[in-house]
């Protein structure tokens, strides 16, 4: 008996069926979504223009307004997609599309793609002196300071000027060391707006530069007392404190830089180094390893990080870093001379030799290098040098922190037919009596939901295809104990399903699920001790829970052999594997739960945690895009915190 094919019933604002598709109105969904944007209610807006585009699937003004939506909820990546679109067809909102696509790419970080954008947008508003100042910010990121003076300029040659326009003004005049001038427009711009964070950090930047490091302090305090999370003031304050020998104050707003933002790689670089300089080489080397879990190919943390680990004595560990940097950039020449001098010490002389000799070859080749060639090796050392490092100013709190975990897996209960006859048993696919919680995917329990059926959100299956009422008996029998939490009887049942027909798919799922279930009730109620076991020839401990697991996942194996497009058992496969620490393994299993069901958000959702705790960034930023375009909200709240 096969599993039948299955849909996801979407119970939302919008109900439709998808036979009834040709005939929707999609100009009235496109007006509804147009006053839901208006109203900021993103999520029913894009939900409604999403069926908009799968109705017409070339709807240029569909894609404008859902870029715009994902602009707002910080979607930078899908809305540049989506403008993207909009702006391939000539259509009325051009000029809003390249307006809206280069602030995009500016918060992404194509400050280049932003200018070229912006630069469509003043051709044809030449007068409007606010994108002056948006180019001007752009230019300031690729270092065309001086264009970005002059863009200010323009702007207040037009008879405008703004808190941002004197804080772009100043930013630039103090990279140019015209810190007097970038006082001046500091202070304006605190005339005009005295509550501007930005104002007060940037003036103690400029006190910085000025080595008045006293005057420094005193504007970061006060940025501050208006916002006690504002990372931007820590960091900046803690390199005042080191200018003033106050290394304790430094390492204390480090740690208050990381308590607020624990993915930024720039402040526990700083710190390893303050660590390293205090002989702390046990926390320094500590501080360079999340260094380069968050950007694994730092070639900084890597020097620095093999350093500390020669001193230690930790020979082989420094070698596998001083390798690493030589391979990541050939021409790091101190690499192969510390590697050498290290092989010198574990008696490999010949090894030593060799190292020696390739320094002084790279040396030469490196100084033989034209123009063209520095020029390259100093982009790629920019990338390399490049860390993580989100600052922010009012716009995060520690309250704004969210929790996330993979999305629980799916099992199967009875769908109540009317009919009190067992005849045909439907069933539906819902979500495990189980949330995650935690972005260290940790398995916190929380409030369980409810097992029974209803409506919203369920996934319907077709009737089972078997006339034989003794296989429904026991399939009924087994979900009525597994909502019962009763699973061990309830494998019982479905092993007598499958004893009768080794191709019920439906029974090796709903089995698998049931093991996983098991588990995780018997963890949640602290009965660890019940899953050791001694084996008694060997003296060796063994844990139960690995060996339901596996049956799981030998279960979910054996579904995918008989169904190989049945997207919800690659789903909780992947959900094992992680319990077994393949990230790779689940994030395949995703791939192949959406390539069959290119619907399911909560793969998507998965996906993306996976990718990013793998340091994929951006593909997971993409997933939760797509994710959140599908109708999960919560992952534009990860979204906004993580995809900047």
């Amino acid at each position: 008996m096969s599993l039948l094919k299955f849909r996801i019933l979407f119970v939302i604002q919008f109900v439709f069926a998808v036979s009834a598709f040709s005939q929707l109105n999609e100009n009235a969904y496109l007006d509804e979504a147009k006053t839901d944007l208006g109203n900021r209610n993103y999520f029913d807006a894009i939900q409604k223009l999403d069926v908009c585009l799968k109705v017409r699937p070339g709807d240029f003004v569909a894609y404008f307004f859902r870029g715009v939506c994902k602009y707002y909820l910080n979607d930078n990546a899908g809305a540049e997609l989506d403008l993207t679109n909009a702006i391939s067809f000539y259509n009325p909102y051009l000029s809003d599309a390249y307006h809206y696509r280069s602030i995009v790419k500016y918060r992404l970080g194509d400050f280049d793609g932003a200018i070229e954008d912006i630069n469509q947008v003043i051709d044809q508003h030449k007068n409007d002196p606010t994108l002056y100042v948006e180019r001007a910010f752009s230019e300031l990121s690729t270092g065309n300071s001086n264009k970005a003076i002059s863009d200010c300029n323009k702007a207040l040659s037009l008879n405008w000027s703004s808190t941002n326009l004197y804080l772009c003004r100043g930013m630039a005049e103090s990279t140019l060391h015209k810190f007097d001038t970038a006082l001046i427009d500091f202070n304006k711009a605190l005339q005009m707006d005295p509550k501007n964070i930005d104002a007060y950090i940037r003036i103690g930047m400029t006190y910085a530069g000025m080595e008045k490091y006293k005057e420094a302090l005193e504007q970061y305090d006060k940025a501050l007392k208006m916002d006690s999370a504002c990372t931007l003031a820590y960091f900046n304050r803690a390199e005042a404190d080191e200018k003033l020998n106050d290394d304790k104050a430094a390492l204390e707003d480090l740690n208050m830089v990381i308590h607020y933002d624990p993915m930024n790689a720039l402040a526990y670089f700083n710190r390893g180094i303050m660590e390293g300089g205090k002989y702390q080489y046990s926390e320094a080397i500590a501080d360079f390893d999340k260094v380069l879990n968050l950007n694994p190919e730092n070639i900084e943390a890597l020097s620095n990080r093999a350093n500390l680990k020669a001193i230690v004595k930790d020979y082989q560990g420094a070698i596998d870093d001083y390798s690493k940097l030589i391979e990541l950039f050939p021409y790091f020449i101190e690499a192969y001379y510390n590697r050498g001098h290290i092989k010198e010490i574990l008696n490999d002389n010949a090894g030593a030799k060799a190292d020696y000799n390739l320094g002084k070859i790279m040396s030469r080749v490196s100084y033989s290098m034209n123009n063209s060639q520095r020029a390259n090796d100093s982009v790629t050392l920019m990338h390399l040098s490049a860390l993580n490092s989100n600052f922010n100013t009012v716009d995060r709190k520690l309250a704004d922190s969210i929790s996330v975990d993979l999305v629980p897996i799916y099992y199967i209960i009875l769908k109540d037919n009317n009919s009190g006859k067992p005849g045909y048993f439907p069933v539906l696919l819902k979500k495990m009596n189980k949330e995650y919680r935690g972005f260290s995917l940790t398995n916190q329990q929380t409030e369980a939901q409810s097992y029974m059926a209803d409506s919203s959100g369920s996934i319907q299956i077709k009737a089972i295809g078997d006339s034989s009422n003794k296989a429904e008996g026991h399939l009924q029998n087994a979900i009525e104990k597994t909502n019962m939490q009763l699973f061990i009887d309830a494998i019982k049942e479905y092993n007598k399903i499958i004893a009768q027909d080794t191709g019920n798919a439906i029974a090796y799922f709903a089995r698998g699920v049931d093991l996983c279930k098991e588990v995780e009730m018997r963890s949640r109620f602290n009965e660890d001790r019940q899953y050791l076991q001694v084996n008694k020839k060997y003296g060796a401990v063994k844990d139960e829970r690995d060996e339901k697991y596996e049956r799981a996942l030998e279960d979910f194996n054996k579904v995918i052999k008989l169904e190989p497009d049945f997207a919800f058992a690659y789903y909780d496969r992947a959900f094992i594997k992680y319990k077994f620490n393949d990230s790779q393994g689940a994030i395949e299993d995703y791939t192949n739960a959406i390539e069959n069901d290119p619907d399911l958000a909560d793969a998507y959702y998965n996906r993306g945690l996976l990718l990013f705790l793998t340091n994929d960034k951006e593909d997971a930023c993409k997933d939760f895009s797509k994710a959140g375009e599908l109708g999960k909200n919560e992952a534009y709240s990860i979204i906004k915190l993580y995809c900047r």
